[in-house]
């Protein structure tokens, strides 16, 4: 009122002081002043140079003293010369479209109201829409709307959102959860019922109610059971209680919630991400062979995306599968290996991978072997698979990154199985690129020795042992082994050399030193001294005999 003292009596500047000053009675409750004003504004309205934008929020103005004063029908013929039969097509501003919405609002049209909220969404953008939550939020306040009750039957669960955002925005969070709780409860819309699901649980988590959080997604991920954002909501719940603790949820019950998500929702990303979760779980706690077996695990979407990269479905399996392996190769790993897979052998890709693995890490006489050489991959698994059946000398193919290692022990392992093998299995070994820790020189001095390169690999030898005193019972050992493959008697004989220097550093009659002993005994053998073999045998059960079995019959077999 000061300033419209101030100001000319006609121009965008009184008409807009005219406008804000009904609006102040309007906000008193004083809709008779508010609507007096408003006829005074139109006069000025007519002298002002942008009469499209300032008659719209005028308009705005009187729809809603129409609505103060209780005129529905005064207020839907103003709205109706401006939407006309179809409000979305219509060309009206944020303020015009936030009347409208208190106009569905007086009229307690739910679904209305709901539908025209996700409408200004569309035609405004996200601030609108906060404007509009929290206009619908304030409304079912001042209906008396009891937020501590759960909706009634046929209650718009959008509007339960809007009371949510609102009260967020307010910073009243459990408030908040309680309203988007109620959202997820209610909605029959999956997504949107996740959606509200996991924004009350992120609040609950932050207020230490991780519990609460928890029981609220696992049961609106199975108010959708055929929705795969319910997988979404079960993962999070599983992240959550991971996050929490013991005392919220233990090992074993965010397990349970992992093996549902792939077993209830199993293409989804939840199921791979949960997957993905158990293998790395069971690596941590170095469980490799339950590892491998949950590697196998993923469905077939996961199996037949990202093949070529090396985080891809395939490349894990092989990487979990090897490193098994490694730490135990028995034949029980790799009966495991072949039961993994049946179950998923209609699957190309998997079917090729068990076959890749096959001929990686089985042994020739292995029953899958004829089975599946067919099947293995271009490249290098074929290449690898004609060389350990000798049909090659050489693999003229590259491992795949991180297999050297594996690849190393299992055609060592083929060595001794096939000593005939060992010149062409050294010099291959030895024609590996270097990758991180591999090889070592303790694996380059063998297969030095199986290559030929016997003065190359005494050298290395000598030099390590001089370097590293206690190291030489490793060396000697490495020495003793590689050359003892060997059916030649000079192969022999420096076996024999290695395995006495092996014992003489040893304790007498200690297990370690009887294994050395029949070990030179062996070579000594195999050098063409038969009877110095079974003198030395006979006197060793006489004087120092050992109290294993094996180990003594060993020695008698010797000296016979």
């Amino acid at each position: 009122e000061a300033a419209l003292l101030a100001l000319p009596a006609k121009g965008v500047a009184r008409m807009e002081v005219l406008r804000l000053l009904a609006e102040a009675h309007l906000r008193q409750g004083d809709a008779r002043s508010a609507a007096a004003i408003l006829r005074e504004t139109a006069t000025t309205l007519q002298a002002t140079t942008d009469p499209v934008s300032s008659s719209e929020s005028v308009r705005a103005l009187q729809v809603r003293v129409a609505l103060s004063a209780g005129d529905l029908q005064t207020a839907e013929r103003m709205l109706n010369a401006v939407y006309g039969s179809d409000p979305i097509a219509a060309n009206a501003g944020a303020g015009m479209d936030l009347v409208r919405l208190r106009f569905l609002l007086a009229k307690q049209d739910e679904r209305s109201v709901a539908d025209w909220l996700e409408s200004i969404r569309e035609r405004h953008g996200a601030n609108a829409k906060d404007r509009a939550d929290t206009i619908v939020a304030q409304t079912r306040v001042q209906l008396g709307i009891d937020s501590s009750s759960p909706p009634a039957d046929g209650s718009d669960p959008r509007l339960w959102i809007a009371d949510a955002m609102y009260y967020l925005r307010r910073g009243q969070h459990m408030q908040s959860a309680l309203h988007f709780a109620k959202a997820a409860a209610s909605d029959d819309v999956a997504s949107r019922s996740v959606d509200s699901a996991l924004k009350a649980a992120a609040i609950l988590s932050r207020q230490s109610n991780s519990k609460a959080a928890i029981e609220l997604l696992r049961r609106i991920s199975q108010r959708h059971p055929n929705s795969v954002r319910s997988a979404d909501a079960l993962l999070q719940a599983a992240t959550i209680g991971q996050a929490a603790g013991p005392s919220v949820a233990s090992e074993s019950d965010v397990k349970a919630m992992l093996i549902q998500i792939a077993k209830q929702w199993p293409e989804s990303q939840s199921a791979f991400a949960a997957t993905r979760w158990r293998m790395n779980w069971a690596e941590q706690n170095s469980d490799w062979l339950e590892a491998a077996k949950i590697s196998v695990e993923f469905a077939e979407v996961h199996w037949t995306s990202d093949v070529s990269t090396p985080e891809s479905v395939r490349e894990q399996a092989i990487r979990a599968w090897t490193i098994a392996w490694m730490r135990e190769p028995s034949a029980e790993v790799i009966s495991l290996m072949h039961q993994s897979f049946h179950e998923r052998d209609h699957i190309e890709i998997v079917r090729r991978t068990h076959a890749d693995l096959t001929c990686l890490l089985t042994e020739i006489s292995d029953t899958h072997w004829s089975e599946l050489q067919n099947q293995t991959s271009e490249g290098f698994y074929h290449k690898l698979r004609g060389f350990r059946q000798t049909q090659t000398d050489s693999i003229q193919a590259p491992p795949p990154t991180g297999l050297s290692r594996v690849l190393a022990e299992r055609l060592e392992l083929d060595v001794v199985l096939n000593p005939a093998r060992r010149v062409a299995v050294g010099r291959y070994l030895l024609s590996l690129p270097p990758d991180s820790d591999f090889p070592t020189d303790i694996q380059r001095a063998g297969w030095l020795i199986w290559s030929g390169q016997r003065d190359d690999a005494e050298e290395l030898i000598s030099t390590k042992m001089q370097r590293s005193p206690s190291e030489a019972d490793e060396w000697c050992r490495r020495a003793a082994t590689s050359y003892a493959v060997s059916q030649s008697k000079s192969d022999q004989k420096h076996a024999a050399t290695w395995w006495k220097r092996l014992a003489d550093g040893l304790q007498q009659g200690t297990p370690a030193w009887h294994t050395a002993m029949v070990g030179w005994i062996r070579a000594v053998a195999a050098s063409g001294e038969t009877e110095k073999a079974k003198a030395s045998a006979k006197m060793i059960l006489l004087t120092m005999p050992p109290t294993d079995l094996e180990v003594r019959q060993s020695y008698e077999s010797i000296s016979q």
